[in-house]
């Protein structure tokens, strides 16, 4: 759905400020940038699927209230730093002509869901309450953020041996011959065919199931006593498998490859089922050397994209120095105040 795709694109990017009936206080005042308006809905709008994920997958309380806080507030600061990129740009005279946008709009188009139908394009952009004008002034807003966070990267290509020395260190596990342990895995469905047993009790029983372990119990014997898994028998045995083996989810996988030999992980959970996982034997490959060439070029691109994010991080920061920021709180009032200032 088109729905979807501007939820993502405003998501990751720009988010424009669009005109809707939602309750007021969703339109209402958060910052001010040079002159530009940023609105609470933009920021639900930015925030809106991600939010969904965190309130069902994390349990009432402060820690959710911290994650729903920190995506707020880098949501704001996404929108805040595309203003300050758009004045720049504007500034710099720059200019996106229309057939930019309409190849672009084109390239949209050619894709799923629409394939090439213009007629469905448009009805789902309908649909959403947008009109094409406001999509195309969308679309040139991304295009022209793209094309000046494009430009700072570009002046930023070669990576000196130091460089590229201390990123080989800083990243070092990343180059590592294939790891493998004996993973054991204990599953609680959060739903059973018991209707009086509720996600709570099967919450409250994972973190008890660990505990346990915590306190010296034998997780096999708990595997056996407590999951629901293909391999509670065999008190939650996986084998022995390698990082690279598809015998284990991934999500998984990543977390117990992230566990130090012996040790049991967090609760983990998903739409289905908690989880613990426990490495054993835990064998870590053996470092790959800088000399070789495919780490090398790995290694390189890696410096580069650290040595970008600092330019852009310095960027950014330079451009709030000479920039009016304004931020509101949920009454109106100003909370906080960035003047422009005075030329150099």
């Amino acid at each position: 759905m088109l729905r979807s795709f501007l939820l993502i694109t405003a998501t990751l990017i720009l988010n424009s400020a669009i005109k809707s009936a939602e309750p007021r206080a969703f339109n209402s005042l958060v910052a001010v940038v040079n002159g530009q308006v940023i609105t609470e809905l933009e920021i639900q709008q930015a925030t809106s699927n991600t939010r969904d994920l965190i309130i069902r997958s994390q349990p009432a309380g402060e820690e959710r209230d911290k994650m729903l806080k920190s995506l707020r507030k880098n949501a704001l600061d996404s929108l805040i730093e595309r203003e300050l990129i758009l004045s720049e740009f504007v500034k710099l005279g720059g200019d996106i002509k229309n057939n930019i946008i309409d190849r672009d709009i084109k390239k949209i188009i050619g894709r799923e869901p629409f394939n090439g139908n213009r007629d469905k394009f448009i009805a789902d952009l309908r649909n959403t309450g947008m009109t094409m004008k406001r999509f195309r002034d969308m679309r040139q807003k991304i295009i022209a953020v793209e094309m000046m966070r494009s430009s700072r990267a570009k002046g930023i290509s070669v990576v000196t041996p130091q460089k590229l020395t201390e990123t080989y260190q800083k990243h070092k596990d990343k180059f590592r011959e294939e790891t493998f342990a004996r993973i054991r895995t204990i599953m609680i469905p959060k739903a059973t065919k018991d209707p009086t047993i509720k996600l709570e009790d099967q919450r409250k029983l994972i973190t008890e199931i660990r505990t346990k372990t915590i306190n010296g119990e034998d997780f096999g014997k708990l595997a056996k006593e407590y999951s629901k898994d293909s391999v509670s028998d065999s008190g939650g045995d996986r084998g022995i498998i390698g990082e690279k083996s598809i015998k284990l989810r991934n999500d998984l996988k990543t977390a117990a490859f992230a566990l130090d030999s012996g040790k049991v992980s967090k609760v983990l959970e998903d739409n289905y089922a908690f989880y613990l996982l426990k490495a054993e034997d835990k064998k870590l490959g053996q470092n790959k050397s800088l000399n070789d060439p495919i780490v090398r070029d790995e290694v390189n691109k890696l410096a580069l994209l650290e040595l970008r994010k600092s330019a852009y991080e310095r960027w950014i920061t330079k451009l709030k120095k000479t920039a009016s920021i304004r931020q509101f709180d949920s009454k109106g009032n100003l909370i906080t105040k960035f003047q422009k200032a005075s030329s150099e």
